[in-house]
């Protein structure tokens, strides 16, 4: 990237958290300064004409069969020092979190060990299957008493206070009852197709060895797990996307992969010289 000239930075399916040094999109813009974007086309970019795309919690939104085209037009529309950063619900640590929970419950089958296991069980699987907003993550948030909730806390970091204003006692709405927590009515075919609309089921789940691969397959030479606080794109931790102003990660539950900038650009001057030196004779 030029120094003597700003970047051009793309920040897809941003929500409600993004900085005005990008252009912001999302399939439902939450602010004027949000431009409206369906991630089902093509990206609407010139070729080579972008330096960083930003993508915070939105592949795993996508149908698994439309995330190979969608990274083969962002590999289209990188400049070739170009930086692409995708961040997910980190699958490898959603199960080794399950899998301790669940040894701790064998063990010491205890009030606090079965809520933890609970949790980590509809982490694992509520946003995939629910059909309903919230689904029984929601419910279990809202009941009584509610147990996991430093686990969740540890692991869901800044979100944890979002999630505590949007399913936490409602003045006038008493706590669901631990017996009800999965008493759910089942919903109608039109409900479940209208709910499915709202994109807020996870269609797919990923780690490390998985997205790197298909990142790979999109022509990214060197997709590599980064921390939060950690990047290639320059002054990154100042737009406080991953990280808030006092450094804390938002999602630690999360995956931060990179792809791009200087290490993929040598990786192919490497592999074009491996080229020329096979064809050329000395």
């Amino acid at each position: 990237m030029s120094s003597s000239v700003a970047p051009r930075m793309v920040n897809l399916g941003c929500g409600g958290r993004f900085h005005p040094a990008w252009e912001n999109y999302d399939l439902t813009p939450a602010s004027p300064d949000v431009r409206p974007l369906d991630l089902s086309g093509p990206l609407p970019f010139e070729d080579a004409s972008v330096d960083v795309i930003y993508a915070s919690h939105v592949v795993e939104h996508l149908d698994r069969s439309a995330v190979p085209a969608l990274l083969s037009d962002i590999r289209r529309v990188l400049r070739p020092e170009g930086i692409l950063r995708l961040v997910v619900p980190d699958l490898e640590g959603i199960v080794r979190g399950y899998l301790r929970c669940l040894d701790k419950a064998r063990r010491k089958p205890r009030q606090l060990a079965l809520a933890e296991h609970e949790w980590m069980t509809l982490e694992l699987l509520d946003q995939i299957i629910r059909s309903r907003g919230g689904g029984y993550m929601g419910r279990l948030w809202q009941s009584t008493p509610f147990l996991a909730k430093p686990l969740v806390a540890r692991r869901f970091g800044r979100e944890f206070t979002d999630w505590d204003a949007a399913f936490g006692p409602r003045d006038g709405q008493g706590p669901i009852a631990r017996h009800e927590v999965y008493q759910i009515p089942p919903a109608s075919n039109e409900e479940r197709v209208a709910f499915l609309a709202t994109g807020e089921n996870h269609r797919w789940m990923y780690d490390e060895i998985s997205l790197g691969a298909l990142m790979r397959q999109a022509g990214f030479a060197s997709p590599r797990a980064v921390r939060a606080n950690q990047s290639q794109i320059p002054h990154f931790a100042g737009y406080q996307l991953d990280t808030d102003e006092h450094g804390a990660v938002r999602k630690p539950d999360s995956l931060f992969m990179e792809a791009g900038g200087k290490a993929q650009h040598s990786t192919r001057v490497g592999k074009l010289l491996q080229r020329l030196r096979r064809l050329l004779p000395f």
